[in-house]
């Protein structure tokens, strides 16, 4: 009889242990809200501009670069001729089945070439506050994500045979590329990646004891996204458009009554202190990708009006 209550206690344990564990589904970046969340982090000013204190520059930055409309097209070296760079950009777009989205152009080389466009932020995404908390939960950052169980993408395509993936940072700045297939088709469609690793039984888990506070809860940080065209498919132009990326995965930390029992960053302060610090590291690099960055889009848009009308022609 002892057996047969084993058995049914190792039941009841398996499935609480599941519940434990369960997975969580989550938008990772939706590109219809991104504008406006961003724009929440940024009440003033509207555009970035770089002022000197005691003779040191620095970047007082504005929400305008960091809309969609300012995200980047970077072609890879032997694509990236001045005509292809200028011709590649992003742009919200209007759809009728999700509203606003990521639209994308890129114009690739003519001839037979293996190249790819890596599409992303002009600078990239805060994960801290300058209290240490999360910025940009769910617009481009995932906190408190641990094992991924899968990453989805709604994306519109127009039947070229191009490739598209994400690229993703984790908190050890860690880059993981996920690869979602072809755009060989027309019209919206949702590409799911599923980690082969991940299994949602618990006894096949390999548990163990994680450090925690002071340790940073592990995140994940949207990159880029990345088309890839084949030097055998289709050259020129090619666009597509965007709606979001989910993510699933179960989560580092589960809320309960031990956890909230003490809030440890409020009595030591320790990870205040490190974002604090990895935010005045990021704004003096930031100063001056940002004097780069307007002097390189201020040549982008001088080129641009030399080449209208455009006559076609693309090496």
């Amino acid at each position: 009889m002892r057996w047969v209550y084993g058995i049914i206690f190792a039941l009841i344990f398996t499935i609480f242990a599941d519940g434990m564990f369960g997975v969580i589904t989550r938008t990772f970046i939706e590109f219809g809200q991104y504008d406006k969340k961003t724009m929440e982090q940024f009440p003033d000013p509207k555009k970035t501009y770089i002022t000197n204190i005691d003779g040191v520059p620095k970047a007082v930055l504005g929400y305008e670069d960091f809309l969609l409309s300012n995200w980047v097209v970077e072609l890879n070296e032997s694509a990236a001729f001045l005509e292809n760079r200028v011709l590649s950009y992003v742009k919200p777009v209007d759809s009728k089945k999700f509203g606003a989205v990521l639209g994308v152009r890129v114009h690739f080389p003519t001839w037979n070439n293996n190249c790819y466009a890596v599409i992303k932020p002009p600078f990239p995404v805060k994960v801290y506050n300058e209290q240490g908390s999360f910025a940009n939960a769910e617009n481009g950052v995932m906190p408190n994500a641990w094992e991924v169980k899968a990453i989805s993408i709604w994306v519109n395509g127009r039947n070229y045979n191009n490739q598209i993936s994400l690229r993703l940072t984790d908190r050890d700045k860690n880059m993981t590329e996920i690869y979602f297939g072809s755009l060989y088709f027309n019209g919206w469609r949702k590409l799911t990646w599923v980690n082969p690793n991940f299994t949602d039984k618990m006894y096949a888990k390999s548990l163990k004891k994680i450090p925690l506070y002071p340790k940073d809860i592990p995140f994940y940080v949207f990159n880029s996204i990345v088309i890839y065209r084949l030097g055998s498919e289709i050259g020129g132009d090619f666009v597509t458009y965007i709606h979001n990326v989910e993510m699933s995965y179960t989560p580092y930390i589960v809320d309960d009554e031990i956890s909230q029992d003490i809030n440890d960053e409020s009595v030591w302060g320790i990870i205040t202190l490190k974002g604090a610090k990895a935010q005045a590291q990021e704004n003096k690099m930031l100063t001056e990708e940002i004097i780069l960055y307007e002097q390189e889009k201020y040549r982008m848009e001088l080129e641009k009006k030399e080449m209208i009308p455009y006559n076609g022609s693309t090496k």
